[in-house]
Parts: C-alpha cells; structure tokens; sequence
C-alpha cells in the first residue's frame, strides 16, 4: 500500500472516532461534558482498536514525529500517543474548548455561505502540514504569543474539514545555505485566513557573477468560496520543510487579532 494511501486511511479513521465521540458528547443531557470524560471515551475508543488499527491511527500522532518515526516498546505507549492525538481532535472538533482551556464560543455557530472544500488527500497533507508546525512550538526564543499563534494554526489544520472562526495567522521558515560565492535561499508559508488557506514556497539564488535569481516552487491554496488553486507537488514541499527544520532557519509569525471574525477553515456541507 503506498504512502498516500495510508495517509488517507489515517486520517478517515480519525475522523470516524472523532464523529463517534463528538456524537456521543452532543446526546448528553444539556450538552455538558468535561475534559477528564472526552479523556475517557477517548481510551476507551482507542482500547476497543485491534492492533493494526492502532498502529494506522499512530501514523497520525504528533508523538510519532518526535520520536523520529521509532515504534513504542508496547501496546500501552501505541494508545497514550494516539489517545492523546485523538483527545485533541476531539476537542477542536467539539468546539467548547479553546488551546488554553477557556470558554471560546462564539455565536453564529457553522453558519455561513462560503465553505471551504479538501478532498482526502488535501486532509491527509494538512493533518502533515499540522504536524510540521507542531514542532515549532519548540523553539528555543519563542515567543509567548508566537507559540499560541502557532498552536492555534495547529488547531485550526487538525480540525478539517470542520470550521475555525477568525483565524488569521501567517507562518513563514526561511533557510539558507552556501556562501559569499554562491548562495541559496529558501522560503516555506504556511497562511490561514478568513477568505484562504494557503501552502507555499519560494527561494532565490545569489552569485555576484550574474546577480540574484528568484523563483516560485510550491504553491497549494484552498479559497473560501470552494475554489482551488495548486501549483507543485505537496509531498516536495513537505520534504523541503522538513530539510529546513533539520538546520538552521529563520522563523516569523505573524498574527492578526484585529481580522478575526471570518471563518476558516470550514468545508463543503
């Protein structure tokens, strides 16, 4: 089975444990839950797995990044790496709950004319794009703000095809490499905005014989009103990332308070 199609696998079997849990939530009388009982049915979803479907769902986990794509020693590690993977995906997909454990209802709901659309490849490579960002929260330097930003831009990715209201934050890696004699220069965007979510990547060349080339690569974008527009192959410009990661690079985020108030990202009903 190639690596797409796992990737598709994964992220449908989320989804299908995400959608039984959050259901689950919804027939409680009055709608109250608590974080120690989304925990719970997350378990116990996760313990009712056979042992293949846990390894799938472990492709999906942060966990399996950090550990430098090392599998847990036993069957107890597999389900505290996917229950924590699923807990957060409950949690964003419930709605109730904001990153840093405030309230964060907003009115208006799902409403809206203009709905995102991914099919299940553009999922499987932002749940990727999500986990790429997740380790930039570990930076050292980071700012306070600049880690919300980030993890709320991880929240957001992880939540497709659901909605986010008024993100607006800009992620953008840079990295460099050569010298004084020939240099390259690479830049990787992450955007998520009330009218698009877009996935880029650019560089440029520098050689004092002949000056400084530029030059577009990668380009993925998804717009709010269900248009696409994709340039370049995705899993080329996850390679890229992950190079840059690897070494020394630059790191801005921006964030935008003052725009919220558009949803994103959201997916055809």
């Amino acid at each position: 089975m190639s690596c797409p199609d796992v990737d598709r696998m994964t992220e449908l079997k989320y989804r299908d444990c995400v959608q039984q849990i959050v259901a689950r939530l919804k027939s409680l009388p009055g709608g109250a839950w608590s974080d120690p009982l989304v925990e719970q049915m997350c378990l116990e979803a996760i313990r009712s797995c056979s042992e293949p479907e846990l390894r799938l769902l472990w492709i999906g986990t942060d966990a399996l990044w950090k550990r430098n794509d090392d599998d847990p020693d036993s069957r107890t590690a597999w389900e505290e790496g996917v229950a924590k993977e699923l807990y957060e995906r409950v949690r964003y997909a419930a709605g109730d709950v904001g990153l840093d454990g405030d309230e964060n209802r907003e009115p208006g709901g799902d409403a809206g004319e203009e709905r995102f659309r991914f099919d299940e490849d553009d999922l499987a490579f932002l749940s990727k794009v999500a986990r790429q960002l997740a380790l930039l929260t570990t930076r050292p330097g980071l700012t306070q703000e600049e880690a919300k930003a980030i993890r709320r831009a991880v929240a957001a990715l992880k939540k497709l095809p659901g909605l986010t209201r008024g993100i607006d934050v800009q992620i953008e890696v840079g990295h460099r490499m050569g010298n004084e004699e020939f240099s390259e220069s690479y830049q990787y965007v992450i955007k998520l905005d009330p009218k698009r979510i877009e996935i880029s990547s650019s560089g440029s060349q520098r050689d004092p014989a002949v000056g400084t080339k530029s030059f577009d690569l990668e380009s993925l974008e998804w717009q709010a009103d269900g248009q696409t527009a994709h340039r370049g192959n995705r899993d080329t410009w996850l390679e890229r990332l992950a190079y840059a990661l690897g070494r020394d690079y630059t790191l801005k985020v921006t964030d935008e308070p003052g725009r919220r108030g558009g949803e994103v990202p959201g997916a055809a009903g």
